[in-house]
């Protein structure tokens, strides 16, 4: 089993880099209180594993400059697993999930224009063989996205520590992006550390080039860096998708009184009567009835009208997975996205 093989100093990493993507080794050791060294190679264990890693994607700066759609698709019997395989080799697809209920999959996908995802629901997902139906929806607002969701194995001390050395300048604004950006895009999101040195080479680029893009990228938020960690290791191994109706002019307030509550891992608004969607992560199935009630309790002007729990989440932010939520494959983002700014 997965969880065998970390222990807290692992996790304890994990978090850090979570806090602090591209932390040095003598920073991550110094707030770890562990050789540089020994950072080092229980990160490489971890990725060589599959069980943690870090990527990139496209940041804050960018949501409102393309469309999120939000597709559940019902599959003829015996399709679902060859519909699933199709759609996570697609660059466009951000996220399949397998999950319970009469649909099947729930596929997350970005692209430019809300006519960009008609086509390519209509002329790829439509047209797959196997699949039945589809319904769309629209992420209108973002409240809460995955990247800000931890692991709690730092010590309120180490993770000062850690933000402080997070502290980005102020970004530059009206700056334009390239091909060269798209390029060093696509490499962080293989790879959220990869050396300046390799980023620079890669990229045909000189190493200060590389610094002062990466830099002026991140700074500005037009990318955004995380550390992912395969579920089965988290302490929080199960997934559950609910979907909530609330008044829109209470919407605001209720969603993000919702993203305070630590199990929720994404919390964003729908268009449709559903206008609400929160992805959790939870440590036992029993626990979701006590969440949804603690959603109701912290809002009564929330309800929620229907719920699945994810079987098996197929791909994520580009990386395909495992039974066990270990990294398993890369599938290169649509940087085209970075040129909606």
């Amino acid at each position: 089993m997965a969880q065998d093989i970390v222990d807290e100093r692992d996790l304890a990493l994990i978090n850090a880099l979570q806090v602090t993507p591209r932390a040095s080794w003598a920073q991550l050791g110094q707030a770890l209180d562990l050789d540089p060294m020994t950072v080092a190679r229980r990160w490489a264990r971890l990725c060589d594993t599959g069980l943690a890693w870090v990527t990139c994607v496209a940041g804050p700066a960018l949501h409102s400059d393309f469309c999120m759609a939000y597709i559940e698709i019902e599959c003829g019997p015996g399709r679902l697993e060859a519909v699933a395989a199709a759609l996570s080799a697609e660059r466009p697809v951000r996220y399949v999930h397998h999950i319970t209920g009469p649909y099947g999959l729930l596929v997350v996908i970005a692209l430019r224009t809300p006519a960009a995802v008609s086509v390519y629901v209509r002329h790829t997902i439509d047209r797959l063989p196997g699949v039945r139906s589809s319904r769309v929806e629209m992420r209108t607002v973002g409240y809460s996205e995955a990247s800000r969701w931890r692991l709690r194995s730092l010590e309120r001390s180490q993770q000062h520590v850690l933000e402080s050395l997070e502290a980005l300048p102020a970004a530059v604004g009206g700056a334009r992006v390239d091909v060269t950006d798209q390029e060093l895009y696509r490499l962080l999101h293989e790879d959220g550390r990869m050396p300046f040195t390799v980023l620079a080479d890669r990229a045909g680029i000189s190493e200060p080039t590389a610094r002062r893009r990466v830099k002026r990228l991140l700074a500005s938020r037009l990318l955004r860096l995380r550390c992912e960690v395969a579920q089965s290791i988290s302490g929080w191994p199960v997934t559950a998708v609910c979907w909530a109706s609330v008044p829109p002019q209470h919407l605001e307030t209720a969603a993000r009184s919702l993203t305070a509550l630590q199990d929720v891992r994404l919390c964003c608004g729908l268009t449709g009567g559903r206008n609400l969607l929160l992805m959790v992560w939870l440590r036992t199935l029993g626990d979701l009835p006590r969440l949804e009630a603690a959603i109701t309790e912290r809002s009564s002007q929330v309800t929620i009208v229907d719920r699945a729990t994810v079987l098996h989440t197929v791909k994520q932010m580009g990386r395909l997975l495992d039974a066990e939520g270990r990294s398993i494959g890369n599938v290169a983002p649509n940087v085209e996205v970075l040129a909606a700014s």
